[in-house]
């Protein structure tokens, strides 16, 4: 099989393209139609939305995970990043500091002693001496993406309405473009609803750092869906709806599921051309950055002519990456 270099994953996006901001009301906010380059607001799209469709989110809850604080006897500045919980004190986190942290180090905080356990590259497995989700309810932040300026006020907008239960660090991003009424619409214009849980973690953002994009180790990610739900979505399929995945992990959790039928555990399913979907047929996503997972994604759905689409996006005004429009591929199974 031919590899695909990863430099077919490069585009020139221009700082002024990135959304610093999201859409006050999620409606207004912008849907380029991959196979037509048609642009309609979000409310015109489910307005006009004629074929029998079933829409599936993600509901995983983006955690306050971001936590500054300052060493006791220096009151150096120091931020732990919980990347997930591995017990009631024990997490794996990034930390921002000007010490070189070492296992068996331990950092003592106004708010917390930890310990360091294991070193694996950035990552740190560490101790609290209190409970690490008491930390983040009490002290932690949004983790807003890095390429969006941090500003108290974006940190709500970062939420999704529908968002329930898990532990993600990042949002999903598809998702902010649906108000609970706008779902409520759907439902009531006989359109199915269903969720599922994938907990996003910090691997979304990363670059593939290998020659080919194939040969790039993806990250796991935790998933969980109902297995009367997967079997319901099936059964509408067969009788003609239109299956409409929003976002790039509720793709990536449908897969996994008809691949292995397994409802619940870890995927590290990476989509790369030549992949042959089982579910979905339409995927709403917003525009990704250079040379990540979810650029592959896209390449894997509309072929070479992506940079295309998203060159035109960006001369009509079309905004990039969380706080940004999206677009809609159609997904030829």
């Amino acid at each position: 099989m031919n590899k695909t270099p990863t430099t077919d994953l490069e585009y020139d996006l221009k700082e002024s393209s990135i959304a610093q901001v999201r859409y006050k009301n999620p409606g207004s906010s912008k849907l380029l139609i991959a196979s037509t380059k048609q642009i309609l607001t979000f409310e015109k799209y489910i307005k006009n939305l004629s074929n029998k469709s079933v829409f599936i989110f993600n509901k995983s809850s983006v955690q306050n995970v971001r936590i500054e604080t300052n060493k006791l006897y220096t009151n150096g500045k120091v931020e732990f990043f919980i990347l997930s919980l591995l017990s009631t004190n024990t997490a794996e986190v990034l930390i921002k500091t000007s010490s070189n942290l070492l296992p068996g180090d331990v950092v003592s905080t106004y708010i917390a002693d930890v310990r360091i356990v294991e070193k694996n590259n950035s990552i740190f497995t560490v101790d609290f001496n209190t409970e690490v989700q008491l930390l983040i309810d009490e002290y932690g932040k949004v983790p807003l993406p890095p390429y969006i300026k941090d500003d108290v006020s974006k940190y709500e907008d970062y939420k999704n309405q529908f968002s329930d239960g898990g532990f993600s660090v990042a949002s999903s991003t598809a998702g902010l473009h649906f108000s609970l009424r706008m779902i409520s619409d759907l439902i009531k214009n006989n359109h199915k609803v269903f969720y599922v849980n994938l907990d996003i973690n910090l691997g979304t953002f990363k670059q593939i750092d290998t020659s080919n994009v194939e040969d790039y180790k993806i990250h796991s990610e935790y998933y969980n869906m109902d297995e009367s739900d997967f079997h319901e979505i099936l059964s509408l399929k067969e009788d003609g709806y239109n299956i409409v995945t929003v976002g790039t992990t509720v793709l990536r959790t449908l897969e996994t599921v008809a691949a292995n039928s397994t409802y619940r555990g870890l995927t590290n399913l990476f989509i790369t051309p030549g992949y042959k979907f089982k579910v979905s047929n339409t995927l709403i996503t917003n525009f990704h950055a250079p040379r990540s997972s979810l650029l592959a994604i896209v390449q894997t759905i509309f072929g070479d002519n992506w940079k295309d689409l998203y060159s035109y996006a960006q001369s009509n005004h079309l905004k990039f990456l969380s706080f940004g429009d999206a677009v809609l591929f159609n997904i030829d199974e």
